[in-house]
């Protein structure tokens, strides 16, 4: 294996450590109710909105690819 780049490496980390720190709080705040299943959806249909206000001209495919796992959230249960 190739030595690993500190940038993506950190770039990844806390990306990942924010996620599951998110996924903690909205699944505690569901235990506990102060928030509903409506709050939560609506929590997450904010955060799709401010990523597509900051896209910018953004090309990489991050956006795009935090908007998906977003809108997984959103869409109703199989």
């Amino acid at each position: 294996m190739g030595k690993r780049d500190p940038a993506i490496l950190s770039a990844g980390a806390v990306a990942l450590s924010n996620s599951a720190t998110f996924a903690a709080l909205m699944q505690y705040l569901r235990r506990v109710g102060l928030v509903t299943a409506e709050g939560e959806r609506e929590i997450y249909e904010h955060a799709l909105l401010m990523l597509e206000e900051g896209q910018g001209g953004d090309d990489s495919g991050v956006f795009e690819a935090a908007r998906e796992l977003i809108e997984q959230h959103l869409r109703p249960a199989d």
